[in-house]
């Protein structure tokens, strides 16, 4: 069995800055970096590396970074037949800013993410069929998301949900999901306040697996549905670039529930991977391999 990620391809344009810009003002990067990013990639990738069979549904443009990104995916033993290919939108871009302290800034624009329809999904039936867990976030139409949750319902697979990056249209209603992970923010949005242990605790009564929100360098909270809140620390490191961090905790977190470890052991993985991650530059370039992961556990 297997992870299925449907989700976005993105090529990632990252300029390293002393201080990120205010509006109306400009400055100058000290290095810059182009490589292969967008949440769905990033987290297909991660749970790769980390040790599950991946299966990955998304859309690039006609271009070179759309051959680039299949043969990229090819290089991680992950398929790219299911990649579609669209003649009307580019591979999607983003641009990102990094400063001195690793936090960073993001805008994206989504191309070729955008063209992904439910139609595609029909066409890949086989892959929900032979997956246990699927994997979403917010970069790809709300559209085929919901409709990817539904095939993954009726085809009994665990569906992991990451809304982000947020979308206001994102309702925790109108989707079926066992396990939402989400950061401070997405969290603040979706329960009203901003105290992330009360944000957790109002998702008590939602009959979900599990609900995760991460804090970066502060502990792990998540919450199983015996309604416990519970802790976990990750590892304390040195920060380089926290692009992509999320994206390594969420990847290593499928790769470990596929392999039927218990959810606190799960966060203790993924809390390690997104630790290492961000102790060097880039997304996809610094997600940890399980060997890695298991070094520093």
């Amino acid at each position: 069995m297997s992870v299925l990620v449907i989700g976005s391809l993105i090529v990632d344009n990252t300029l390293y800055v002393e201080k990120i810009p205010k509006a109306g003002e400009t400055t100058i990067a000290k290095s810059s970096l182009s490589s292969l990013g967008g949440k769905g990639a990033n987290q297909a990738i991660a749970a790769r590396l980390a040790g599950a069979q991946v299966n990955f549904i998304g859309c690039v443009g006609d271009d070179s970074e759309g051959i680039l990104y299949k043969n990229h995916l090819k290089d991680h033993k992950i398929s790219s037949s299911s990649i579609i290919t669209s003649d009307r939108e580019p591979t999607g871009s983003a641009f990102i800013s990094v400063d001195a302290g690793g936090e960073n800034s993001i805008v994206v624009n989504p191309g070729a993410n955008h063209s992904l329809t439910p139609e595609h999904l029909d066409k890949h039936i086989n892959l929900f069929k032979k997956s246990k867990i699927i994997l979403l976030q917010l970069e790809i139409p709300m559209e085929t998301m919901r409709y990817a949750c539904r095939l993954a319902r009726a085809n009994g697979l665990m569906i992991l949900i990451n809304p982000s990056p947020w979308n206001p249209a994102f309702s925790t209603d109108e989707f079926p999901y066992d396990v939402l992970i989400l950061n401070e923010i997405e969290a603040a949005q979706i329960s009203g306040t901003s105290n992330m242990t009360k944000s957790l605790e109002s998702f008590r009564n939602f009959g979900l697996d599990m609900v995760v929100i991460t804090q970066g360098s502060e502990p792990t909270l998540f919450m199983s549905q015996s309604g416990e809140v519970m802790k976990l620390m990750p590892p304390v490191v040195k920060v380089t670039d926290t692009v992509g961090a999320g994206d390594a905790f969420t990847g290593a977190l499928a790769a470990s529930l596929l392999e039927g470890k218990t959810f606190s052991e799960s966060i203790h993985l993924a809390n390690t991977a997104g630790a290492i991650s961000v102790t060097k530059a880039g997304a996809q370039g610094a997600t940890p391999t399980r060997k890695e992961i298991e070094s520093f556990l």
